[in-house]
C-alpha cells in the first residue's frame, strides 16, 4: 500500500518536473572530461530528491546554479523513477553559492588538501567525491568504509552509548535502578541518528542500516529472534516501501548484500573464537567480488588490503572523529594522502552479466547448503589466481 503511494507520489512529481521551466540545483560534482578530442564538463546536480547529469562546455564555479533542460519529452517515467538520468541543458546561470552549516565547516575547513576534504566529507556527511578519490578507494576495496552504512551507525551508537552509560548510572543507582539502560539510551541514541539523517540526507546504506537498526532494538525490546534473513528481508520492503527508487540504487543493492553475507556466516558457522571473527571477514570480503567487480570493475591485489583495513577502520573512525572535535583533524593528513596516492597494478575485469546472476542466486540457495556456500565464496578467489598468472 505505502509503496504504490509512494509511486503515484513519484509520477506526480514527474509531471510537475516536465512542467517546470527553469530548475534551481545544487552541483554536486563537477569535473572536466575529454573525449574524441573534445573536452567539456560533466556536472552531477541535485534536484529535490532526483539526481540530474549534464554537460556544458563552459567551466562552473559555483556549486549552486539555475538552468534550462532540454528534450525533457524523451524523459521517460522509468528514469525519472531511477532518480539518476542525463538531461541536455542550456541558460546556466550561476548563484550564490550554497555554504554549509558550521558543524560541516568547522570539520572540513581543518583541511586543505582538496582531496583530503572531500574523504572526510564522504566519511561524516555523505558528500560526493569525485572520479579521483572514488578510484583510489576502488584500488583498496574499501568503498563501504567510505560511504555511511550500518559500519559507521553501530560505531557512532557505540561512542554515544560509552559516553552516555557514565552519566546514566551514576542517576540510575540513585534515582531509578529499575530502568533499563539499554532501553533508555537506545531512544536518545536512535534519536540522535535521525538527526543525523536528517542532515545527511537519504544516503540508501545508512537509509537501511538506520531501519535495521530500529527493527532490531524492536526485536531485542520483544525478545524476537534478532540475527535473521526474515529481519534483514523486512527492513528492505520496509525501505523500498518508503523510497521506491531503492530498488535501482546500487548502494542500496551493496548495503544488503554485504549484510546478507553477514548472516550467511552466522546461520552456517558459530562464532565462538577470534578465528572465527577473522574468517567472518574474510568470507564477506570475497564474497563480494563479484557484485562489485560487475558494477566496478577494477581488479587489484592491493584490494586484499581491505581485509585488513575494515577492522582497523573501527580504531580510524573513533580517532579521526575525535581529532576533529578537538581541531586537530589534519594530524594524518600526510599519512592518508600517501595511503591514497600508493598503487599496485590493476587490470579492467568485467564480470559477465550471466555469471553475475548465476552467482547471486546460487548465493540465495546457499542459505540451505552450508556446503554450496563456501563454494559460492570460495568462486571468488579464482580472480585473484587469474590476476597472479598475467
Amino acid at each position: 500500500m505505502l509503496f504504490c503511494l509512494q509511486t503515484h507520489l513519484k509520477f506526480i512529481n514527474f509531471q510537475n518536473f516536465l512542467y517546470e521551466d527553469k530548475y534551481e540545483v545544487l552541483v554536486l560534482n563537477n569535473y572536466l572530461k575529454t573525449k574524441n578530442n573534445r573536452s567539456y564538463y560533466v556536472l552531477s546536480l541535485q534536484y529535490k530528491d532526483i539526481i540530474i547529469y549534464t554537460t556544458t562546455s563552459k567551466k562552473i564555479n559555483s556549486n549552486h546554479i539555475l538552468l534550462n533542460f532540454a528534450a525533457k519529452e524523451k524523459l521517460s517515467f522509468y528514469e525519472y523513477f531511477k532518480s539518476k538520468f542525463y538531461l541536455p541543458s542550456y541558460n546556466i546561470v550561476e548563484l550564490k553559492e550554497f555554504k554549509d552549516n558550521f558543524f560541516v565547516n568547522y570539520f572540513l575547513d581543518q583541511h586543505k588538501d582538496e582531496k583530503i576534504k572531500q574523504l572526510y566529507g564522504a566519511l561524516f556527511f555523505a558528500k560526493s567525491i569525485n572520479k579521483e578519490l572514488r578510484n583510489d578507494v576502488n584500488y583498496y576495496g574499501i568503498a563501504h568504509l567510505i560511504a555511511i552504512s550500518g559500519y559507521h551507525l553501530g560505531l557512532i551508537y557505540s561512542i554515544f552509548f560509552f559516553i552516555f552509560s557514565i552519566i546514566y548510572k551514576y542517576f540510575q543507582k540513585r534515582f531509578f535502578p529499575y530502568r533499563s539502560i539499554h532501553f533508555d539510551l537506545g531512544i536518545i541514541i536512535f534519536i540522535i541518528l535521525a538527526l543525523y539523517f536528517y542532515q545527511i540526507g537519504m544516503i540508501a546504506s545508512y537509509f537501511r542500516s538506520f531501519i535495521m537498526a530500529i527493527l532490531g532494538f524492536y526485536f531485542v525490546i520483544r525478545a524476537i529472534k534478532l540475527l535473521s534473513f526474515l529481519h534483514l528481508l523486512l527492513a528492505f520492503l520496509i525501505c523500498v516501501a518508503i523510497n521506491p527508487s531503492l530498488i535501482f540504487s546500487v548502494g542500496f543493492f551493496f548495503s544488503c548484500l554485504g549484510v546478507f553475507y553477514i548472516y550467511l556466516f552466522l546461520y552456517h558457522f558459530k562464532i565462538n573464537n577470534i578465528y572465527m571473527i577473522i574468517l567472518l571477514e574474510i568470507s564477506v570480503f570475497f564474497a563480494m567480488i563479484t557484485p562489485v567487480l560487475y558494477f566496478f570493475p577494477l581488479l587489484s591485489f592491493q584490494q586484499l588490503f581491505g581485509i585488513i583495513l575494515t577492522p582497523l577502520f573501527v580504531i580510524f573512525y573513533p580517532l579521526v572523529l575525535f581529532l576533529h572535535i578537538i581541531n586537530q583533524g589534519n594530524l594524518l593528513d600526510g599519512i592518508l594522502i600517501n595511503f591514497l596516492n600508493f598503487k599496485l597494478f590493476a587490470i579492467d575485469f568485467k564480470v559477465d552479466f550471466v555469471f553475475f546472476i548465476s552467482y547471486i542466486f546460487l548465493s540465495l540457495l546457499s542459505i540451505f547448503h552450508r556446503y554450496l556456500a563456501i563454494f559460492v565464496i570460495s568462486i571468488n578467489m579464482i580472480f585473484y589466481f587469474y590476476l597472479g598468472f598475467l
